[in-house]
């Protein structure tokens, strides 16, 4: 009997550490990074505009059908509810000044955590402050970019005091910057998604190439080195944006790379972007005019501990 005891006694210790083994947390590329961010801030760039139907019907793409959205004002289910939702919020002028993004995953899920400002000026002028945390759930669908399947919106402090400031080309750009990354990093020749990112007289100057001011040029730039690569991964950081006038913005970032060939090297590099960023805000994404990228720290190659670090 001592012995059948030890005996289950080992197959549910067993059982535990598979179970761990098989919920823990998985590593996190930077293109399902890059996914979850581009949705994330695409979340809040409806409430920073006027509100119409095209907007709310870009909004809806991201949203599964069985949403669940918890708020201090009540929950949500189901996204047929979302439009008439929303409606509330016409009139009122919304920013959303994200602090902090966490992502993770585990199976098949995607999970953020996020701390934001909220601010907003009420039609009768009233105003509001408010320090939120978000929670969301997100789930991979075909295409590259992942859908909310819960949402949940929780106050963190009392109310705060703060100057209004407009938030949208900030969210606006970042969606724009991880979708263009995401398509990047997948190392497929597929120039399709580029498309909806590039205006028709765009102009690409990259630091290793000359000139693409076509999309044919760029699919050939694709199927080029970047098929060589096994792996590559984008850190974007050093971000400014400077607004040129209504609907145009001059953006600044610089992304380290890192790279593994297929033949074995590992590589990494530095480089500075100026984007020229034309935006309709009743499209899904602003589109890039003119991309011009310089090298800060050039081609070379690095080995596993310097990759970790990431």
């Amino acid at each position: 009997m001592h012995n059948f005891y030890q005996k289950v006694f080992v197959l549910m210790l067993c059982l535990f550490f598979c179970f761990n083994i098989v919920t823990q947390e998985q590593p996190l590329s930077t293109s399902t990074s890059h996914a979850v961010k581009t949705q994330y801030y695409r979340w809040y760039q409806m409430y920073e505009r006027d509100i119409n139907e095209l907007r709310v019907a870009n909004q809806l793409e991201i949203l599964d059908s069985d949403i669940v959205i918890e708020t201090i004002a009540g929950t949500m289910k189901g996204r047929d509810t979302y439009p008439e939702r929303v409606k509330a919020y016409k009139k009122w002028k919304n920013a959303h000044h994200v602090q902090n993004v966490t992502i993770s995953k585990k199976d098949q899920l995607l999970f953020l955590e996020a701390d934001i400002i909220y601010q907003a000026i009420l039609p009768n002028e009233t105003k509001k402050n408010f320090a939120l945390h978000y929670t969301a759930q997100l789930k991979n669908v075909d295409g590259l970019l992942p859908i909310f399947t819960q949402i949940k919106i929780v106050p963190k402090t009392d109310k705060i005091e703060r100057e209004f400031k407009d938030a949208y080309p900030d969210n606006r750009i970042k969606s724009l910057i991880h979708y263009w990354l995401l398509c990047m990093e997948q190392l497929d020749g597929n120039v399709n998604p580029f498309k909806e990112l590039l205006t028709d007289n765009f102009e690409l100057n990259f630091s290793t190439n000359s000139q693409i001011t076509s999309i044919t040029q760029l699919e050939k730039w694709l199927n080029g080195m970047p098929m060589q690569l096994q792996s590559s991964q984008h850190f974007p950081k050093n971000l400014s944006i400077k607004q040129l006038n209504k609907n145009k913005y001059q953006v600044n970032v610089e992304f380290e790379w890192l790279g593994v060939m297929k033949n074995g090297p590992m590589l990494k590099a530095t480089t500075a972007h100026e984007w020229i960023v034309l935006d309709d805000i009743n499209q899904r994404f602003a589109k890039i005019q003119k991309a011009t990228v310089r090298q800060i720290k050039p081609l070379q190659q690095y080995n596993n501990k310097e990759k970790d670090k990431k």
